[in-house]
């Protein structure tokens, strides 16, 4: 791929984008000439997020201005190889261990300038490795975090649902095996847990409510964790070095040879 588009030779770079970048606020650029090469480029990237799980949300947000790239947008995904260039030797590492089933979820709420909708993520593990992951924008606007959150959370627990009967048809998970929801928003889980606060939130869909259904039926626990250790943070939003690093290595993403040194 860096061969292709002629960045083998380019200057390493630690993250895939700078983490106060908004990808669509330069829509009044100038428009990006060979638009066909910029479609070859994000179709490349959208392959390599079967094994890159760290770049689905900067590939999520660039393949949104495929239809007209700015030179802008341009410049963002040269900035992805460049990423890429430094973590050749990165992938996915899976190790044996229980089958539990964990799951972390989160949104960046309003977070696309143009129309405000939110992004939602999700990451799932196996065992302490990860089997899915989601960044895409949700397809109506949310009008609060809570909300947005919500409906993240819903996604997930289908996703969660899914794999837990997929698992069950292969014998090796047990029904009243309790699946675990991670998320960060305090307000998202009181609302799946207590009816008393649904009167406050009227105008989240009916159908977000079927979280709570599983909850009561002790098919999914929900729990708080902190967004600093919430791993869908980095499918969401770009983060700062340290964390984004972090992040990376909680998904699995590790070099090769670090652990030959290991």
């Amino acid at each position: 791929m860096l061969k292709k588009f002629q960045m083998e030779n380019c200057k390493d770079i630690d993250t895939p984008m700078e983490h106060i970048v908004k990808v669509s606020m330069k829509d009044d650029e100038k428009s990006f000439v060979d638009i066909t090469l910029y479609r070859s480029l994000i179709g490349s990237l959208i392959w390599l997020t079967v094994t890159r799980p760290n770049l689905s949300f900067f590939v999520h947000k660039l393949s949104q201005h495929m239809h007209d790239p700015k030179l802008y947008h341009w410049k963002l995904a040269k900035r992805v190889l460049r990423y890429i260039s430094s973590t050749l030797d990165y992938e996915l590492f899976y190790k044996g261990e229980d089958l539990t089933l964990i799951a972390f979820s989160d949104s960046d709420f309003a977070g696309d300038r143009l129309d405000r909708k939110s992004t939602s993520a999700y990451t799932i593990f196996l065992g302490g490795n990860l089997v899915s992951w989601l960044s895409k924008k949700q397809t109506t606007i949310s009008l609060s975090s809570g909300e947005a959150e919500y409906k993240s959370l819903t996604t997930t627990t289908k996703e969660v649902l899914w794999i837990k009967r997929l698992l069950l048809e292969l014998k090796c998970y047990a029904d009243e095996d309790l699946s675990i929801i991670k998320n960060d928003n305090i307000f998202a889980q009181a609302l799946a847990n207590n009816p008393v606060f649904h009167a406050r939130s009227k105008y989240i869909e009916v159908a977000h409510h079927f979280v709570r259904e599983k909850v009561i039926g002790r098919e999914i626990s929900l729990e708080h964790v902190k967004s600093l250790n919430c791993v869908a943070d980095l499918l969401t939003k770009p983060l700062l070095k340290n964390v984004f690093i972090k992040m990376r290595s909680n998904l699995g993403l590790i070099s090769k040879s670090m652990l030959i040194g290991a």
